[in-house]
């Protein structure tokens, strides 16, 4: 059986393989029934698009962040209700992210679009929510002109909603920053006003 190296990105062909043994020897389903029989190649097609991110360099996301645009804004850039899905790493169950993210540029910022394609491929790979939240403001620190960038993550976890303790109504909030946000305690604040009042 062939062995999947990790360092070689996604391989859809051995993803469907093993998904079928599961189906078949694992939970002891027909294949053939017609609503199984694609399933495997289904299967992996999804899982190619959700874990995405996988198969991007560290170079590929610094390219979303190439351009920059002079501005001479002091203020703060906000963007709420960003939602995005990811699978935690634990039980490679979905997990529903609700993303807030805030900068201060220093004189040069970014288009609006970007911090969400940002998010969205940081998403498509299995990681904690913790590491989550840390590696955004992380690359918005490394990757634009700003003084300082937060971030807050509310996250519905389905392996706490499907099995386990079964809460469907459990969020798991996250949250990190640099820069000025962490110097100056009322930009923090000023932050978390906007989440609440915008």
């Amino acid at each position: 059986m062939e062995k999947a190296n990790i360092n070689n990105g996604i391989n859809e062909e051995v993803i469907g393989e093993h998904f079928r043994e599961i189906l078949e020897r694992g939970l002891g389903l027909d294949i053939n029934d017609p609503n199984f029989k694609e399933t495997p190649s289904r299967f992996a097609r999804a899982y190619k698009e959700i874990f995405a991110g996988l198969d991007h360099t560290k170079e590929d996301v610094e390219k979303i962040f190439k351009t920059c645009f002079p501005t001479d804004y002091k203020g703060m850039v906000f963007e709420k209700n960003i939602v995005v899905f990811s699978m935690c790493p634990h039980h490679f169950l979905p997990v529903r992210y609700e993303v807030a993210v805030g900068y201060i540029p220093d004189g040069c910022g970014v288009g609006l679009s970007k911090l969400v394609r940002i998010i969205e491929l940081l998403a498509k790979k299995p990681a904690l929510q913790e590491t989550f939240t840390q590696e955004i403001v992380e690359l918005m620190e490394k990757n634009m002109h700003t003084k300082g960038a937060i971030c807050m993550v509310r996250g519905e976890h389905y392996c706490m909603q499907m099995r386990g303790v079964k809460q469907k109504d459990v969020a798991t909030t996250t949250s990190a920053a640099n820069g000025i946000f962490l110097t100056q305690p009322e930009m923090e604040l000023k932050f978390y006003e906007s989440m609440r009042n915008s």
